[in-house]
């Protein structure tokens, strides 16, 4: 006897989405038998008002990223501006709101529930407002410095530090900079004391531009970030981070990026490779603990319900450090763990 269904998912992405959306919804038949029915639709669909009819009182909202809105309309391919800038966060939040808007006009009569509200979806775009709300959650986040001047900088260097120079509102390890003494590296380029972004998520590799002051100052003019480097546990010579996959208080899965330990960042698009289930067996227990508890709160401070954190393990094989959330993360390959299953599994029970 089919079992009656009472609500739906309404699942939201678009086609360029292949490892979050398109992954997602071919997994959708671990909800037969459950009293979810699932239907999505794209964004540009959504705000042409061409929402699918959907016949339960009860609709359960799951947003995935807007890639091919974000590539024409937030940073398209003849974006003339530096990476990373006010402009994007501005747009994104925006966009977000009139996503919530036509929801709310096409479905009005219905109880609608987000996982993930759109009201907290732009946030992790805003780096500095992110550890500050995570900060607050009792979490610890790197040190960050507010100078813009090239002589406070030389300062911070001579007294020993390591600093990130980071866009305030970007991701996946794009704009990034690092500075200690004697060795500037960053993965922006630069022309005629310009920056220059690339225009793909891909390719940003690190150059060294040590005592090039001109290129400096420029950046220390940008919305960027400065922020001490944290000084991580090394695995096997490596460096690395833990991403972990939250959904409300719960770590569904969590995996090892490593990289060489003169490496700037553990981002996979940077040159990280991702590490086998068994590479969390080899961290320090009370440690993997506490990352999984930091990251726990670092959804929860961001109002979300479910997101990736990103968590660097400290060499005193003691402290965790938060490094980011990403409200879209990509998912593992099924083959190595079936994100999708276990999500679904949680939200119905969840939704039960």
């Amino acid at each position: 006897m089919a079992i009656k269904k009472t609500k739906t998912l309404l699942v939201l992405g678009d086609e360029k989405d292949f490892d979050t959306y398109k992954k997602f919804i071919s997994q959708k038949r671990f909800f037969s038998g459950s009293a979810i029915a699932v239907k999505n639709i794209d964004y540009f669909s959504l705000l042409d008002n061409k929402f699918p009819f959907i016949a339960t009182d009860n609709i359960i909202i799951f947003p995935c990223f807007p890639f091919e809105y974000w590539d024409k309309y937030i940073e398209p391919k003849d974006y003339k501006g530096v990476y990373g800038n006010k402009e994007f966060y501005i747009k994104f939040k925006m966009f977000w709101k009139t996503v919530d808007q036509a929801i709310q006009k096409a479905y009005g009569n219905k109880r609608i529930s987000y996982i993930n509200h759109p009201e907290h979806l732009a946030k992790d775009r805003d780096k500095e407002l992110t550890k500050e709300s995570v900060s607050r959650a009792g979490v610890l986040v790197p040190k960050s410095f507010s100078v813009r001047k090239l002589d406070d900088i030389f300062s911070l260097l001579d007294k020993g530090f390591k600093l990130f120079i980071k866009v305030r509102y970007g991701s996946m390890g794009k704009g990034i900079t690092y500075l200690e003494k004697g060795r500037w590296l960053t993965n922006f380029r630069f022309r005629n004391k310009g920056i220059v972004s690339r225009k793909s998520d891909y390719g940003w590799k690190f150059i060294d531009f040590t005592d090039k002051k001109s290129f400096l100052r420029q950046l220390l003019k940008q919305d960027i970030i400065v922020e001490e480097a944290i000084n991580p546990l090394l695995i096997k010579g490596r460096k690395f981070d833990l991403r972990m996959y939250v959904y409300k208080g719960k770590v569904l899965y969590s995996y090892g990026r490593s990289n060489e330990a003169k490496a700037v960042t553990t981002n996979i698009s940077q040159g990280a490779i991702g590490e086998k289930a068994s590479f969390v067996n080899l961290l320090p227990k009370k440690q993997l603990e506490s990352a999984k508890s930091a990251a726990v709160k670092a959804i929860h401070a961001l109002g979300l319900d479910f997101g990736g954190v990103d968590i660097m393990l400290c060499a005193d094989k003691k402290n965790v450090m938060f490094i980011e959330v990403n409200t879209f993360p990509g998912f593992p390959k099924v083959k190595r763990f079936n994100l999708s299953k276990y999500l679904i599994n949680e939200i119905v029970e969840d939704y039960a």
